[in-house]
């Protein structure tokens, strides 16, 4: 109340001024020795723990047996399923064979990238950089080729360790711990198990769409698909139980994730998630192997939301419909992520879009004001922008709103007449 209190009167006076003026395709290389130095690191401290004796006791005699020494050239090859498979047969740890593989392949691939952002044109020293740049025909080809190397190298990946490349990296890069806390309610060895299958079924369906013609599915390979999702909703029930199935599909699914984006700002109840959920994902299920791209399609699923939407905001009480509506508003979703950011009060958001629209409403009854002389509907423009601007640094802070301001371009349009700056 207070926030919003400080507002009007800063609102107050932006009125009163205003009122003042009148109102890898299929590579199975080798690595060379400079390659290997890196690997061979990890590789060796695992050797070492695995090799060391276990401790003696003083009373017994200590005994030697002699083995054959550890090499490298023993588990190399140059084929890489061969090389994880003489890893394995040595005991290597999964998760030290993985990181073996990974940086090998990426490294590969790297190098694959690599010949595609240079024209050719040897380096000399007093040449501009003009001279070094791509032609378009080699841009275009830079294109394609990167293009397919972003679809072979998940693939590549997938066949050799069964892993989701893009998950992969964001346990180096993003999290390495984003799946313990969205399964948390489930026990360790249910957690490996569900992630196993989802593993499991996300390679079988990565074969079939990484064969797409003109990345449309034929009819026998969506019903290949459909097999794939009942397989693998069938394995899961045999880990989880229903209840346990139903938060891991609240918890992981494409739907859930994409409601959790697009209704920021709305703060949906546990019980409002769940409705909203059930919902939309029956149409995400009856469109999901429909063509995106086709207009048709397009509208009649914006039909069904829209007549789902509908059903679903009659079911709500209060503001809590003009709550859902104002969280669409991109300019406000903005203002709900600065607020988490810097800890801003709870109706910070809310003040600054109140302020927004009346700020805009103001402006707009200045200029249908065709009585005012034009020099005068310039300089309450400008007091009403000023104003407002000061109301929003003091809403916000500077931190926030110094952020805020890069994308808040109503704030400098407020100064504008319609006709120059």
């Amino acid at each position: 109340m207070k926030m919003k209190f400080v507002v009007l009167l800063l609102l107050l006076n932006v009125a009163a001024v205003a009122a003042g003026y009148v109102l890898f395709g299929e590579y199975w290389g080798g690595q060379t020795e400079k390659e290997r130095e890196t690997t061979q690191v990890e590789l060796a401290a695992w050797k070492a723990r695995a090799a060391a004796p276990e401790p003696s006791s003083p009373a017994e005699p200590l005994i030697l047996y002699q083995t054959n020494d550890f090499h490298w050239s023993q588990l190399e090859s140059t084929n890489y399923r061969q090389f994880i498979a003489n890893l394995r047969a040595v005991d290597c740890p999964e998760s030290t064979i993985k990181d073996i593989i990974i940086t090998d392949v990426m490294r590969l691939y790297a190098q694959r990238r690599g010949q595609y952002y240079h024209n050719g044109r040897p380096f000399r020293y007093w040449e501009t950089n003009d001279k070094r740049k791509l032609t378009e025909p080699q841009i275009e080809e830079r294109d394609r080729q990167l293009a397919q190397i972003d679809k072979d190298l998940p693939a590549v990946l997938r066949q050799l360790l069964g892993i989701n490349y893009e998950r992969e990296l964001n346990k180096y890069f993003v999290d390495a711990d984003e799946e313990g806390r969205r399964l948390a309610f489930l026990s360790e060895d249910q957690r490996t198990k569900v992630l196993s299958l989802r593993e499991q079924f996300e390679g079988e369906r990565e074969q079939i769409l990484y064969n797409l013609q003109n990345g449309k599915p034929l009819p026998s390979e969506i019903e290949q698909l459909r097999q794939i999702d009942q397989s693998q909703d069938e394995a899961l029930a045999q880990v989880l139980s229903p209840q346990e199935k139903e938060l891991y599909e609240l918890s992981t699914s494409a739907t859930a994730d994409r409601l959790r984006q697009q209704w920021i700002g709305f703060n949906p109840t546990e019980q409002e998630f769940r409705d909203l959920y059930q919902r939309q994902k029956a149409i995400d299920d009856a469109y999901e192997f429909e063509d995106t791209n086709d207009t048709t399609v397009i509208a009649a699923k914006a039909s069904d939301e829209a007549e789902m939407m509908k059903a679903f905001k009659a079911n709500l009480v209060g503001d809590r419909v003009a709550q859902l509506d104002r969280s669409q508003d991109p300019d406000y979703q903005n203002l709900c992520l600065l607020s988490q950011r810097y800890e801003l009060p709870a109706d910070a958001s809310d003040a600054l879009l109140d302020m927004r629209l009346a700020a805009e409403e103001a402006r707009h009854k200045l200029l249908s004001n065709n009585n005012i002389p034009p020099d005068r509907v310039e300089a309450a423009l400008q007091s009403i922008e000023a104003e407002t601007e000061k109301a929003a640094r003091q809403t916000l802070g500077e931190k926030a709103f110094a952020q805020y301001s890069q994308s808040a371009a109503w704030i400098k349009n407020l100064g504008t007449n319609g006709w120059t700056r």
